[in-house]
């Protein structure tokens, strides 16, 4: 593990987590002080019908609302924890061996390993788990292996582990030195990562504010350019949002994908925002179409200031803003990018760059190229994304009110968030229209009349009391643009087919940039510097920028 500090993480997989010894340990070295400068991530796999409670209960630290999900709804198969404001990651999988080796696409530096009986998920170690274990390997990396039988330590040595030392019944060490090269050419999350130095973001959005937050938590000096004079200033600068996962009969990937979404974002708004002020956990009701169905509680759901998240976001060390500097083209010179306006001035540079200017981001792939040497020409190039507008109604509350307003947000057919504190007073939100540019928009007034329309459908007694503030005009409106793809899945990753990529997307969020933005950052900033994923392998690739559908490849 000496080489460890080279590094942007240190990488620990624990193969079968009996308890959270080993994690203790670590927690208690990182907080001597000796590995603040690095993120320390933890991916520990159980089997899937193990009891999280006992295990949460021996790990340090609070662990707030770490692993709740909604009545009724299956646990992730991968869940990310945060710990010291984001510098400790666990991610917990649950599901058999080798089905959770399989979804890793990351290099450990450190797996602990156990021989695991018959009887605890039918799955001991053998030759093709060692060899799904392997695959997570890079030359040098080290073992400890507990209960190592004889039969054990022949396969692990003809998986290329060395022992280090004379093993015996209880344990032994071994270090990764296969005596062929291991294989890296299908697997370019193998590669060694760039060490974090410097980084542009183009797009002050929710998807560009947390990719910042997230380079800028692993090391990197990020500069953020928009075109705009302060962040936030397009779809982002909603008043107000929900913060709610994707309901499927069957658990489908969108459900899965927000899932994971409104988990990553909960811990992030604990650690960045003032609750009851920028959000709250307020839980949310789901509104059923069925009057007979009950109405199911989210009890993970809240609702967010989006332009309050960007602000906490940009505001991390290591990030500076720049507003006004609308980059139009990206030339690759002399290993690095130089990002230009439209009168050729250098607005920024630097070696790796992240385009998540929504609608924008297309265009400033098309318009990269490179000047003096060989570059890293973009082989990827993004279909056209759709813009749609949508228009949020939304008034001030009054006195005497209360019992026309439920005491929580409410989603399903159009969503209301019945009080949210702002500079002006108590609000309540309701909308949001879906209008597909390519058809004719609504005006205002008709747009606040659908959304009327839907409140009434999702809270009639609430509809029928707002009923003068619409009728008289009291009702105000916010209208913004979202940037959506084909298949309203957003576009995350590398836009080059390169080894070592250095041209990103996180864009096409959608309505969901909430759901989806932080969970981007997370994806984005672990494809970067060959990070554990903070969901499984096969649901990252779905959001890759580069998937068939939404990309041509040149």
């Amino acid at each position: 593990m000496a080489d460890w500090r080279q590094r942007a993480a240190w990488c620990v997989l624990d193969t079968h987590w009996a308890d959270a010894t080993h994690f203790n340990r670590l927690w208690d070295a990182w907080q001597t002080g000796q590995q603040h400068a690095r993120l320390l991530h933890y991916v520990a796999i159980l089997p899937a019908s193990a009891s999280l409670d006992h295990l949460l209960r021996a790990l340090p630290g609070p662990v707030v609302h770490a692993l709740g999900t909604s009545p009724g709804q299956p646990a992730s198969a991968f869940q990310r924890l945060e710990f010291q404001a984001g510098q400790i990651l666990l991610t917990l999988c649950r599901g058999p061996l080798q089905a959770m080796l399989r979804e890793q696409e990351f290099v450990a530096d450190t797996i602990l390993l156990y021989s695991m009986p018959e009887s605890d998920d039918g799955q001991p170690w053998d030759n093709w788990s060692l060899k799904a274990l392997a695959r997570l390997c890079r030359r040098g990396t080290r073992l400890q292996a507990g209960a190592a039988s004889p039969a054990l330590l022949a396969a692990l040595q003809q998986a290329g582990f060395v022992p280090e030392a004379e093993g015996d019944s209880r344990s032994c060490t071994a270090s990764y030195q296969p005596r062929w090269e291991p294989g890296n050419s299908r697997q370019a999350w193998r590669q060694p990562p760039p060490a974090p130095s410097h980084c542009a973001v183009v797009g002050a959005g929710l998807a560009g504010a947390a990719a910042a937050a997230a380079l800028a938590r692993r090391g990197w000096q990020v500069t953020v350019l928009d075109a705009a004079p302060s962040a936030a200033a397009a779809a982002s600068g909603l008043p107000a949002g929900l913060l709610v996962p994707q309901l499927s009969r069957d658990d489908g990937v969108r459900s899965r994908l927000s899932r994971a979404g409104v988990h990553l974002t909960l811990q992030w708004c604990r650690r960045l925002l003032v609750e009851g002020r920028d959000w709250a956990p307020s839980g949310v009701q789901q509104w059923q179409a069925d009057a007979d169905a009950a109405a199911l509680w989210h009890g993970d759901g809240a609702w967010v200031r989006p332009a309050r998240l960007v602000a906490a976001c940009l505001a991390q060390a290591g990030i500076r803003f720049v507003g006004e500097a609308r980059v139009q083209r990206l030339l690759w010179d002399d290993g690095q990018w130089a990002m230009r306006d439209a009168q050729g001035q250098v607005l920024a540079q630097a070696p790796q760059v992240v385009l998540a200017a929504a609608g924008d981001t297309r265009s400033l792939l098309l318009a990269s190229g490179s000047i003096g040497g060989a570059p890293p020409l973009p082989a990827v190039r993004l279909r056209p994304m759709p813009l749609v507008a949508g228009q949020v109604s939304w008034g001030w509350r009054h006195d005497g009110d209360v019992p026309h307003f439920p005491a929580t947000p409410v989603n399903g057919h159009g969503h209301l968030l019945p009080a949210v504190p702002t500079d002006g007073g108590l609000a309540w939100f309701a909308g949001a229209t879906y209008e597909p540019l390519e058809t004719a928009a609504l005006s205002e007034g008709a747009a606040h009349a659908h959304n009327r329309r839907r409140l009434a459908q999702l809270l009639p007694q609430t509809e029928a009391a707002l009923a003068p503030d619409f009728e008289n005009g009291r009702i105000q409106a916010w209208r913004g643009l979202r940037c959506t793809t084909s298949d309203r899945l957003p576009a995350v990753g590398a836009l080059q087919q390169t080894v070592s990529p250095s041209l990103w997307a996180s864009a096409g969020m959608g309505s969901r940039g909430l759901t989806y933005a932080v969970l981007a950052a997370e994806l984005l900033a672990s494809r970067i510097g060959a990070e554990p994923l903070p969901l499984e392998g096969r649901l990252a690739r779905l959001l890759a920028a580069s998937r068939p559908g939404l990309s041509d490849h040149l």
